[in-house]
């Protein structure tokens, strides 16, 4: 065979090899390694139907559906927490090494275990919830978790402060800093603290920490704060429907 021709076949088949999608199963606390284009874009497919991606890397992400794009010019290494929308306790961890290769297909998946572990848990976070009415399951949850207790089927894990709640009145320091996010089905609680930091009592008003999702708003033992003193503060969200929300905007010019 010409030797030319050699050559050209096989550098045809290491770029074959290159573009085929690497295929990993992701366990619950490792760490993954992986390897993606520096210069180009890379394709992650995950497991969840809207996944969240957590770096500190200046990477460019963009989210369709389940595929994370992601392109980063940085030449160390850097972690990637990878979490469902509806879930912070559950994270597939990436750790990236970039490299001056071709473009990437990473298809995650989880194993058995984990997959069977996260359906048992909602399933089980959803008959407690709807074992009540609405307000009586809020109730519930909220009056386990000011006990120190993870109401059944729940997860507790630590908040990202992406997903902290914006809370403002006059004389109160709100820290979720070192918050929680105890995660269920159809409820979410973020849970962090208030302190009062003038030299008089303070009454807590709930709808100082009001978001678009908030279902209800607590303060353990109760609303009063003497100066200095700091509470522990619960704020209960209602789980939203990701899949069935509008990716995109509709302009209001084309009606």
């Amino acid at each position: 065979m010409n030797k030319a021709l050699v050559v050209a076949v096989c550098l045809y088949c290491s770029l074959t090899l290159a573009a085929a999608p690497v295929k990993l199963q992701v366990l619950p606390g490792q760490q993954q390694p992986v390897t993606l284009s520096r210069l180009h874009l890379n394709r992650i497919v995950t497991p969840f139907s809207a996944p969240q991606i957590r770096t500190i890397d200046q990477a460019d992400i963009r989210i369709e559906g389940s595929v994370i794009y992601l392109s980063s010019q940085q030449e160390e290494p850097f972690v990637v927490y990878i979490t469902p929308h509806d879930n912070e306790a559950h994270a597939l961890s990436l750790l990236v090494t970039p490299l001056d290769v071709p473009p990437k297909e990473i298809q995650l998946s989880l194993s058995k275990q984990w997959q069977q572990k996260i359906n048992h848990n909602k399933a089980v976070a959803k008959r407690f919830e709807e074992a009540s009415d609405y307000q009586q399951a809020i109730t519930e949850v909220l009056s386990k978790l000011v006990k120190g207790q993870i109401p059944e089927g729940y997860e507790l894990s630590v908040l990202h402060q992406s997903d902290v709640q914006h809370c403002q009145q006059d004389g109160l320091i709100f820290d979720f800093s070192k918050g929680q996010q105890v995660q269920g089905h159809h409820f979410s609680v973020l849970v962090g603290t208030a302190r009062n930091t003038t030299e008089k009592p303070l009454r807590f008003h709930e709808k100082n920490c009001q978001g678009s999702h908030t279902a209800a708003v607590a303060m353990w033992p109760n609303n009063t704060l003497h100066p200095g003193q700091r509470r522990e503060l619960f704020i209960l969200l209602n789980t939203p429907d990701y899949e069935a929300a509008p990716t995109v905007r509709p302009s209001l010019l084309t009606y």
